[in-house]
Parts: C-alpha cells; structure tokens; sequence
C-alpha cells in the first residue's frame, strides 16, 4: 500500500470519528443543529414501532432505566419491526465525554445512539413536556404512523418517565413491565 493511500484512509477515518463520536465501550453519533441524522433515520423507519429514549449519561435514574430497558424490555422482544434510539442529553451535568461509557448499557443491535450536544433534542423536549428537574429520563414509544415533519420532534404515542415521582412530573413512572406490555401491543396493532 502506498503512503499516499495510507494518508487517505487515516484522514477518512480521522473524519468519520469526527462525526462519530467513540469512546470506551461504544459508538454514538453526534446530532448537528437540526437533529440530523435521527430526524432522516426516524422518518425513515416509518412503519415501524420506534422507542426513543431520551437520558442523561450522570443521571442514575436514566441509566438505571436504560439498563432496565435493555434488560426486561428489548431483550424480552424480538420483533424487526421495532427501532430504538438512544439520545443521550446534556443534563444533570453530562458532557459529551460521559457518553462512551454509558452506551454498552443498550446493547440492542436494533438501537441507535446519539449526543444532542446542540441541546437541539433537549430543549424541544423539556419545553414539549414541561420537564420539570434536572433529569431527562423520558422511555418513548411512536407508532408506525409517526413522522418527523417540523424542526420539533413529534409528540410520542405513549410514554413513562423515570422521574415522575421524584420531580412530580404528571406522567406515568417507567414500569419496563408495563412498558414492555405496551410495546408489545403497538407491534401486534397494524397502521390502517
């Protein structure tokens, strides 16, 4: 191989590690000023359940609901018509550095994960349901309808939260049984 190619095919890697962001245990992309590219990858995989996870990588009850989602959900559920993203969000401190630690916790192959280091995610949500403290920790279920049309996501069909009881928020606490139960149902319901 000649230096020249050699040179080439650093400077490609060197570039897509600028997008992907890795670190030890595990690969995540970095989400730019329009929440590309999970807006394309959501729309994309219309027709199908998607769950979106919205957490912090410092914030205990988001990563031990993640674990519990990866564990008692997505393990229990084998079906190729569900997607999973995972948004890891500037709260409760997390900076980009804490996010390659924590995404070995979903191991799905059928996930996918994300830095919303532009806040692009984390404000439209916090604003969207009026998330109250300083965690995110929000499980989302879209149904096969769902598109992603506007610079804000779309509302989620169903969703618990991590935190409803500690911050009082007015949402159902994240029960993965319950959770998973549900998920279950919108797999097995058919788009009209």
């Amino acid at each position: 191989m000649t230096i020249v190619m050699k040179f080439g095919l650093i400077a490609a890697g060197l570039l897509l590690a600028l997008k992907l962001g890795a670190g030890p245990g595990g690969t995540y992309i970095t989400l730019d000023g329009a929440a590309q590219p999970l807006k394309n990858a959501f729309n994309a995989d219309a027709g199908k359940v998607r769950l979106l996870m919205y957490v912090s990588p410092t914030c205990g009850g988001c990563l031990r609901g993640a674990k519990q989602a990866q564990q008692d959900v997505l393990a229990t559920i084998d079906d190729a018509n569900l997607r999973i993203y995972v948004v890891w969000a500037p709260k409760n401190g997390g900076r980009q550095q804490d996010v390659g630690r924590v995404t070995q916790i979903v191991t799905d192959p059928r996930a996918a994960q994300y830095w919303d280091g532009h806040r692009v995610l984390t404000d439209a949500y916090d604003r969207m349901l009026a998330l109250s403290g300083p965690c995110a920790g929000i499980f989302m279920l879209y149904g096969r309808q769902a598109r992603w049309e506007d610079a804000a996501p779309p509302r989620a069909d169903y969703l618990e939260d991590a935190h409803a009881e500690e911050f009082n928020r007015p949402y159902l606490q994240y029960d993965p049984r319950r959770f998973a139960a549900k998920m279950r149902e919108m797999l097995t319901t058919r788009s009209k």
